[in-house]
């Protein structure tokens, strides 16, 4: 069996070393600060030299007790008070080891030489100043280091997490455009089938439309958008099938005010409204059906109003807004419109009713065509 040795992360030994070196240099500059701060007034350096690699260590254990035990422990994790009482305990040491390194330095070193020390070496006030400053200093380019790495890594996470919504977004829209073809072709068969038990003659014509509608769905419309008037002319299409189906019995009003040419829509956004229409209203009708649709174009502003029959003894009461079809058109329309739509259902005791308006994009050769004039 070979054995292949761990190899560490190449990134992992370079940020380590230049962590220790930027501590390394910290405290380098923290000891010659010492022994510029307490022998400034005293001109016997070797004992100034002493008390400032007696103090450095006292520094170096508060300044990382502080900041990696204390603060992450109690501040961090919401105990303030807790983070309070040890400082002041922390503090009090501090204090105590203070004294007593000054008075071992007094004793031993300079053997109760006062002209060899620092006056201020038995300063209290002095001594806690010297010493917190350079803890202080310490504790806070950790801090402001640590904030940066947080935000650094929060922002890392929110790429990664808008990534990953994007992603799922694009796979939630294949899915959700992958159910509108079986959908809409098990609607037009059946509708086929109808005629070729009645022995229509316009069963063939109902094939042509069909073949029309299968090559716009699998060729035509397989990018995030297709032209506003492509889509139509699809819908307009899949009117004349219904058409053929119903013969002079159905009272189809169909009215286009604006011009499409310049927009783009999600392709077979729309369908849905129109199968509905049909499938759960005129099918459903007992008489005199009728579908009414009206649609509006102004600007980048679209909209939608479909109007269509309904039979007040028909049991099931929800079927409209619980078919697959519509459920499908709602969150396609919440996925790629999000704020940039509004949707009406209202159902009536004799009529449904659906009102959408949608603020649309301009197409790419217009924007193309804008930037290249401006």
């Amino acid at each position: 069996m070979k054995i292949i040795p761990k190899v560490s992360s190449p990134q992992f030994v370079p940020a380590n070393l230049m962590k220790v070196g930027q501590h390394l240099l910290f405290w380098v500059i923290s000891y010659l600060f010492f022994i510029l701060f307490f022998g400034r007034a005293n001109r016997d350096y070797q004992t100034t030299i002493i008390f400032a690699s007696l103090l450095f260590p006292l520094a170096m254990g508060t300044s990382y007790f502080l900041n990696y035990f204390l603060i992450p422990r109690f501040l961090f994790k919401g105990h303030p008070w807790r983070f309070l009482l040890f400082l002041v305990y922390t503090f009090v040491f501090t204090l105590w080891a203070e004294l007593v390194i000054s008075m071992f330095v007094f004793v031993t070193v300079s053997d109760f030489q006062f002209y060899k020390l620092d006056p201020t070496s038995f300063d209290v006030v002095f001594l806690l100043v010297g010493l917190y400053f350079i803890i202080l200093a310490f504790v806070a380019i950790e801090q402001v280091k640590r904030a940066f790495e947080i935000k650094k890594e929060n922002t890392r996470l929110e790429k990664t997490q808008l990534e990953t919504n994007l992603k799922l977004r694009e796979s939630e829209l294949k899915l959700l455009r992958a159910q509108i073809h079986p959908h809409f072709l098990f609607n037009t068969l059946n509708n086929l089938y109808g005629l070729t038990l009645e022995k229509s003659d316009l069963a063939p014509e109902l094939v042509l439309k069909l073949s029309d509608l299968m090559d716009y769905m699998l060729y035509k419309c397989n990018r995030p958008k297709v032209s506003l008037k492509s889509e139509l002319a699809h819908l307009s299409n899949y009117l004349e099938i219904e058409k053929l189906r119903y013969g002079n019995q159905l009272k189809l009003e169909f009215v286009l005010d604006g011009e499409p040419e310049q927009l783009e829509i999600a392709p077979m956004l729309l369908l849905a409204f129109f199968e509905n229409a049909f499938k759960h209203g005129v099918s459903k009708s007992i008489e005199n059906p009728f579908v009414h649709i009206h649609i509006r174009i102004d600007g980048r502003q679209f909209k939608l109003r479909v109007r269509n029959s309904r039979n007040p003894a028909h049991d099931k009461n929800d079927e409209y807004t619980e078919g697959i079809g519509l459920k499908n058109v709602q969150k396609r329309l919440e996925l790629i419109y999000p704020n940039a739509h509004q949707l009406e259902i209202i159902p009536g005791d004799q009529t449904f009713e659906i009102k959408l308006q949608l603020q649309l994009d301009v197409t790419t050769e217009i924007q193309e065509k804008n930037q290249w004039t401006n």
